[in-house]
């Protein structure tokens, strides 16, 4: 009872399918294993009726993978030959292109034989055996018919959707790269280990080792970071800033990759009846500002120290300094963030397996593709119009940003050294037409920054969030804030009045609290889906609620808004009059996190994602659960970046510094040389000078020294 077969391989895989799955449905021998099997599959017949009936999108749910891995054990002991174990198939969570769907979640799991594969399970040959066999097969055991009744259901909801199968656990192999990624490991441990054990046990060692011994010496790095005095406490208020959206980003990204993957209660969780169409989960929403805070920081602490360096040495802005200020800041940061490009690229996939492990397949071949440019700081322009989740290591879109913008820096440094003036106006003209642009862009292509808004939003995120001439503004509003304080307020008479003081804080904290909480509107209806539009003819997302040209002034105002609310809280920070927002970013708590910052921001998303896509089941949203898992995000992440330190990102500051202070003090050695060359020269002259002036002159220094 099988339709004519065909000769491709993939219809023979189909005919292996549909034969093991016969024998199946046919022995009374698989019986108790068939019953395991088919329960661990969804019930996508009562799905779909339950779905008809509520018209609000699929339930996410998957199955029971373990369930279903625990019956091959049975069919061994069942003496079934043709079927020898059982892979668990997921419906939808990628699409009939082989790119996992963004919108995550799946319309459901089934139990097959492992001879099945993904591309037999659309194929007409085994849909034209699932029909034949339901109608006409009387060897069909009652829990068999069943079971082939179920598989059918959930083939024909691929068939109407651009959904398709994923089968496996989707385990990596250890290879070469894995290989050599260890043997770096190793080797940077080794030196660790020695460097900090012969300080002790083995002086003549670590002296031999020099600069070595000094960088990879755990004492000394841990002193270094747990260290909680600071040079300066005029600027201890960017420490608590810097935690807290180390903090804010973790939080977010936990909330995104959840919900990426999906919930199996969808509406205890989403709006339009979900816990997350409240006030507080502005907060999880709002948390992409956290990157406009580090681009903040960013601006004015580089613009700051460069001015004051290029003063204290009396130093211009020349080719050769451009060269050693774009080379230290690349040698600062590439090791550390390539190390961790290679643990995310050739470890993290080694580390679990399971039905949603598959995305980590996805996330190497990026890396196989793009790698390289991560290393030139252009990826996120490299692939074009692909968005942040589309390149190598994703969330090193920002590194790329603020490396671009950091390169930008030293024109405004040359202007700012001839006119200070000039220098403010030009950064102000560049927000200004940077923010305006934005705003056309988004309401010329209708892009949206509200989370809910499906294909607007990716919209968005393929041509606007990652790009830098949109994402400027924060750092620009970040070195205008600079130039604020080398000129009016880095002198000892810095203090305005309490009362404008407390005015200033107060207007500053009401512009942030304006950007977080103002788009509580758009998330009080049900999200859209992926490919639909907000403004489209179901309502959803920020549709019922906003129209275009409201969409666009939040996708294009809000950064801005909320790094000039910083400037200003950030300026009375300074002066010391900034109260209990001051005394609180201020705390010495926030100095270590502060320091780890950079680690955590590498790190945080292979720990999420290691920890998620080993899930055998969804998320079920519950508001201690999401705390807790935070809270276990964080603290594994946190512990992960002292050890990234101790191992490369401390090691290799040093090692930086080292080589460019070494530099420095033989630039200097002979810039004195020179100097005391030419005072010498003059001494001569005026020597001779004085030997052959008439009697009874007077030089101008005589002069100037008797009065």
């Amino acid at each position: 009872a099988f339709p004519k077969r065909m000769s491709t391989h993939k219809m023979s895989a189909a005919s292996t399918c549909t034969e093991a799955l016969a024998d199946i449905a046919r022995s009374e021998k698989a019986i108790e294993a068939l019953a395991v099997i088919h329960d661990s599959c969804t019930k996508t017949s009562e799905s779909l009726i339950a779905n008809q009936q509520l018209g609000l999108g699929y339930p996410c749910k998957i199955g029971d993978y373990d369930e279903c891995n625990a019956a091959t054990p049975i069919l061994h002991a069942s003496g079934i030959k043709s079927v020898q174990a059982v892979t668990f198939c997921v419906l939808g969570l990628i699409a009939k292109n082989g790119m996992p769907r963004p919108e995550g979640g799946a319309m459901g799991g089934v139990c097959l034989p492992s001879v099945c594969q993904e591309q037999s399970l659309t194929s007409p040959e085994f849909i034209g055996y699932l029909d034949h066999t339901l109608e006409s097969d009387l060897a069909l055991t009652s829990l068999g018919r069943k079971y082939l009744l179920n598989i059918r259901d959930t083939v024909e909801l691929s068939k109407h959707t651009d959904a398709s199968f994923t089968c496996g656990a989707h385990k990596v192999a250890f290879d070469s790269g894995s290989m050599t990624v260890v043997g770096i490991l190793v080797v940077l441990l080794t030196l660790l280990v020695v460097a900090t054990v012969s300080e002790y046990w083995a002086p003549s060692i670590y002296r031999r080792m020099g600069v070595l011994g000094e960088a990879f010496n755990a004492g000394r790095t841990l002193g270094r970071l747990f260290k909680t005095d600071r040079k300066s406490k005029t600027f201890q208020c960017l420490d608590g800033l810097r935690a807290l959206s180390m903090g804010w980003v973790i939080l977010g990204h936990e909330l995104a990759f959840e919900a990426s993957i999906g919930y199996i209660n969808p509406f205890a969780a989403l709006p339009p009846t979900g816990a997350l169409k409240g006030w507080l989960a502005q907060i999880l929403f709002s948390s992409r500002y956290a990157v406009d805070s580090f681009f903040f920081i960013s601006g004015f602490l580089v613009f700051h120290t460069t001015i004051k360096k290029l003063k204290e040495s009396k130093s211009s802005v020349t080719p050769g300094w451009i060269l050693y200020y774009v080379l230290y800041r690349w040698l600062r940061l590439t090791p550390t963030y390539m190390m961790c490009i290679l643990l995310w690229w050739k470890i993290a996939p080694l580390l679990g397996s399971g039905p949603l492990w598959f995305h980590w397949q996805f996330f190497m071949g990026l890396c196989d593709n793009f790698w390289w440019s991560n290393l030139l700081y252009v990826n996120n322009l490299i692939p074009w119009g692909m968005g942040e989740n589309n390149t190598c290591f994703f969330h090193g879109w920002y590194l790329a940003n603020d490396m671009q913008f950091y390169m930008l820096t030293p024109i405004l440094v040359m202007i700012y050294m001839r006119s200070i003036k000039a220098a403010a106006a030009v950064s102000v003209s560049m927000i200004l037409v940077s923010t305006i642009t934005a705003f056309l862009f988004a309401k010329s292509y209708e892009w949206s920054a509200a989370d809910l808004d499906g294909e607007a939003v990716q919209a968005y995120d393929r041509y606007g969030y990652i790009m830098p001439w949109f994402r400027i503004p924060a750092y620009l509003i970040g070195i205008v804030l600079a130039m604020v304080w080398l000129h009016a307020g880095n002198g000892p008479r810095a203090k305005m009045d309490t009362f404008l003081a407390s005015v200033l804080e107060m207007f500053a904290l009401s512009l942030i609290g304006m950007c977080v909480f103002g788009g509580i509107d758009a998330d009080q209806h049900r999200p859209c889906d992926y490919n639909m539009w907000p403004m489209g003819p179901v309502q959803c997302g920020s549709g019922p609620e906003w129209d275009t040209t409201e969409r666009a002034i939040y996708a294009s105002l809000t950064k801005p808004t909320w790094c000039v609310g910083l400037a200003i809280l950030c300026f009375v920070a300074f002066l010391g009059q900034a109260g209990v927002a001051g005394w609180f970013l201020s705390h010495e708590a926030w100095i270590v996190p502060a320091r780890l910052s950079f680690g955590m921001y590498l790190l945080h998303p292979l720990i999420i994602n290691v920890w998620f896509q080993k899930q055998t089941q969804f998320f079920r949203w519950s508001a201690v659960d999401f705390v807790l898992r935070f809270f276990g995000v964080f603290s594994v992440t946190f512990l992960s970046a002292i050890a990234l330190n101790l191992l490369l990102e401390g090691p290799f500051a040093h090692i930086t510094r080292a080589i460019f202070t070494s530099r420095m003090k033989k630039r200097v050695k002979v810039l004195e040389e020179v100097a005391e060359e030419e005072i010498q020269a003059v001494h001569k002259i005026d020597a001779k000078l004085l030997d052959t002036r008439p009697a009874g002159t007077v030089t101008p220094q005589e002069s100037s020294e008797d009065e």
